[in-house]
């Protein structure tokens, strides 16, 4: 059990990965956040990542825990891809928005209105909660520090999304 619980994280993780690296922009997309705040998530988040999957590698017992860990972390992948694929043309990467985008209301966005965010979130509470058990302090604390950033960073872009998508 303990091999299929490893070979599901990894498998999510890597989409995951895949899923939220950054892509080339629309030409006019325009940003939610200063720059600078762009370019620290972009620093920041393959750290958690990274302390994630290395920590998969420590011999631990694989308990109720670990399975709904994963389960939420396997939702939260689920949503932001669904959202990505819902968003379709209008996508943008985190912190950026299209001036003449209208809000999405099909879909994953007629039941959350930020799917994609929720869905890192998700990911992020579900990664923590298996690392934080595994690794030395300074390491948990290092990936959680990064973390709190990137939530952070997702709550201020929903906002802004929000007042840009009413303006428009």
């Amino acid at each position: 059990m303990a091999t299929l619980w490893l070979i599901l994280e990894l498998a999510n993780l890597i989409v995951f990965t895949l899923v939220i690296l950054p892509r080339k922009q629309p030409v006019n997309a325009r940003p939610l956040l200063p720059i600078t705040a762009t370019r620290l998530l972009r620093l920041t988040f393959l750290i958690p990542i990274l302390v994630f999957g290395y920590s998969l590698f420590f011999n631990h017992q694989i308990g109720p825990v670990e399975w709904g860990c994963l389960i939420l972390a396997i939702v939260g992948n689920a949503l932001v891809i669904k959202g990505k694929w819902d968003l379709g043309e209008s996508h943008t990467w985190t912190g950026y928005y299209l001036p003449s985008a209208k809000r999405v209301t099909r879909g994953i966005f007629a039941w959350i209105a930020h799917p994609m965010y929720t869905g890192i979130i998700l990911v992020i509470i579900s990664c923590s909660l298996v690392y934080i058990t595994r690794l030395p302090v300074w390491l948990s604390a290092l990936a959680l520090i990064c973390c709190f950033y990137i939530a952070g960073f997702l709550i201020m872009a929903a906002l802004r999304e929000d007042r840009q998508l009413v303006q428009t």
